[in-house]
């Protein structure tokens, strides 16, 4: 039986993207890393996101600010289409277990990545990502924010043993020490809301790295 990493790259990574790609025409005011980084008046010159879809958040960043842009993803149709739509964003075929890039950056952004990975892989994802993230530079991590961890099995993919796992993931860059909370920011507000359904809570969260 494939692992749940193994199902993305095989065909889930193009899968997501096909089905969610006409979200992506634009972004507003509800894109929560765009948010943060416009509260926080960060101005980084190289920004990396893993995960990016067709780098439309690295893309718009990049033209704020004047970054250095560079997507890695997984979905080779997403890096297609981001190449023809974004041709200053650079793109590269990889997952969050291993990021073909040695580089480090200013800004690392992780969004709605960490719930689909492999429980076998999560610190060695955990790791890769805190690679890439330079010495006080910063790392904006999104995802599902329940009050305690959960585990759910994928809809989209009923009959295969994928699940999503939600978790608040800022919590294991933080407990390295490493890492700094700046601020966060909820699908509801400024704050958590003891009202929002537990499987519905999301957040992003903004780190800093010291050495």
């Amino acid at each position: 039986m494939p692992t749940q990493d193994e199902i993305f790259r095989a065909s889930e990574a193009d899968g997501w993207f096909e089905r969610n790609k006409h979200t992506l025409e634009r972004l507003d005011d509800r894109d929560m890393p765009l948010r943060l980084v416009e509260l926080y008046k960060l101005a980084p010159t190289s920004v990396l996101e893993i995960g990016a879809a067709n780098g439309y958040r690295v893309a718009e960043l990049a033209r704020r600010t004047g970054a250095r842009g560079v997507a890695v993803e997984l979905s080779r149709n997403a890096i297609e289409d981001g190449r023809a739509r974004f041709p200053h964003v650079e793109f590269h075929h990889g997952e969050a277990a291993a990021v073909p890039i040695e580089a480090t950056f200013d800004l690392v952004i992780v969004h709605f990545v960490f719930h689909w990975i492999d429980r076998k892989n999560l610190m060695r994802c955990a790791a890769e990502v805190d690679r890439t993230v330079a010495d006080a530079g910063y790392l904006l991590v999104g995802d599902f924010h329940p009050w305690h961890a959960t585990q759910n099995k994928y809809h989209h993919l009923p009959d295969a043993s994928v699940r999503t796992y939600k978790q608040d993931y800022a919590q294991i860059f933080i407990a390295t020490e490493l890492y700094q909370p700046v601020g966060m920011l909820t699908s509801y507000g400024l704050e958590l809301d003891p009202a929002v359904p537990d499987d519905r809570r999301c957040s992003v969260t903004l780190l800093r790295k010291r050495l």
